[in-house]
């Protein structure tokens, strides 16, 4: 049962982390800032629990950068955190940051290489190693590039495999994505590629608009937590402005 509580963590931290916090990078052709907003409902129970409310900011007509904001029902945010696409969009730099336990996570380049860097709660050290991860490899947001890169194939019914960074572990893990369905939408399930682990450990859901390649829908474990302390079950709905 450890082996498993293990693999689900790392799992939830790695796709939700990835998937969740950034899931567009539209091309804007002047500077700006583009906002959307994702709400997050119980699976169970269909109540609102939070909402993750996204700001893209362009420099040069070019993306640079977003911050995300996490807020509860009341509108207050408890966790936010900001990205950066330069020079690598596939492999970003960025800082998570959770006020309520002290959560940080995050990847940063220096001279050296890639450092992954992570504390679970405020009284923890925070611990960082340095990686190199193998090729394809995918830092957080830079998943939504990397689907962007490969939507033809994947929808038409390609895996595509890549390597996921996972900075809580100090690691990073094999993931791949498989097309489920194709059509207006087209939904696509995230999940670990090992045969063996996708019986125990369930696949993320995603759908995204084929003519787009905007994610309308998310449904899976969430990397937010309950009440009782334990990864909420949601279904994320995405809004974006009309052009």
């Amino acid at each position: 049962m450890d082996s498993l509580n293990r693999i689900s963590t790392i799992f939830r931290n790695a796709l939700l982390h990835g998937v969740i916090l950034l899931v567009t990078t539209a091309e804007a052709s002047a500077p700006g800032t583009l906002k959307f907003r994702g709400d997050a409902y119980d699976l169970a129970t269909g109540k609102f629990v939070y909402s993750e409310n996204h700001s893209e900011f362009y420099k040069d007509g070019k993306y640079a950068y977003s911050r995300v904001s996490y807020r509860d029902a009341a509108g207050k945010e408890f966790a936010s955190k900001i990205i950066t696409f330069t020079p690598n969009r596939t492999q970003p730099t960025y800082e998570l940051r959770d006020v309520r336990d002290g959560y940080i996570e995050g990847i940063k380049r220096d001279a050296g290489g890639t450092v992954y860097y992570a504390r679970r709660k405020t009284d923890e050290p925070m611990k960082e190693k340095r990686v190199q991860t193998p090729v394809p490899a995918v830092f957080d947001g830079g998943f939504d590039y990397f689907v962007r890169e490969n939507f033809n194939e994947i929808c038409a019914g390609t895996n595509k495999s890549f390597y996921f960074a996972v900075p809580i572990e100090l690691d990073y893990f094999r993931f791949r994505v498989a097309r489920q369905e194709s059509g207006e939408l087209c939904r696509m399930n995230l999940e670990l590629d090992n045969v063996l682990l996708r019986q125990i450990v369930r696949p993320i859901k995603l759908w995204y608009e084929t003519k787009t390649g905007r994610l309308k829908k998310y449904e899976g474990i969430s990397n937010i937590n309950g009440a009782d302390g334990k990864s909420l079950k949601v279904r994320v709905v995405f809004t974006y402005p009309e052009k």
